[in-house]
């Protein structure tokens, strides 16, 4: 599997159980999304991190240490509770503010422009709604 989710025979959406790291570009801090406790505690293993409880609140922006190779990164999680496909978007754009803010840290930037704010959000929110939907399908019709 490819990691896109896909209906099976039943036309049951198959998702996909493990971290997806974004297309950080230009930005030297690493974020990714988790879709699930399961991938959650993998995640952590991988990246050599003290275990941590999977976070349980709407949306989550956390961040770590990988020990294995001395950088910082973020990984988003937004819960499972059924909601409408706006209010994901909105956890998601919030949540990647907090990425933003992770970045700007990492550069040392303390005031950026208002157009570079702009794109760096606008391209952090894209890549978290992308990973999103690699690991929980679509939210929107097309």
């Amino acid at each position: 599997m490819d990691g896109v989710p896909r209906a099976d025979i039943w036309g049951l959406l198959v998702t996909v159980s493990k971290v997806i790291w974004c297309d950080r570009g230009w930005q030297p801090h690493h974020y990714g999304f988790c879709p699930d406790e399961k991938a959650w505690h993998r995640e952590l293993k991988r990246l050599g991190v003290d275990p941590s409880p999977y976070p349980t609140s709407h949306g989550g922006c956390t961040h770590l240490t990988n020990l294995k190779q001395a950088a910082d990164c973020t990984i988003v999680t937004i819960s499972a509770n059924k909601r409408p496909a706006v209010q994901v978007v909105g956890l998601i754009v919030h949540e990647a503010m907090h990425v933003w803010r992770a970045v700007r840290e990492s550069i040392g930037e303390k005031h950026p422009s208002s157009e570079f704010e702009a794109y760096s959000l606008r391209s952090i929110t894209q890549n978290l709604i992308y990973a999103y939907e690699k690991t929980r399908g679509p939210l929107c019709r097309k």
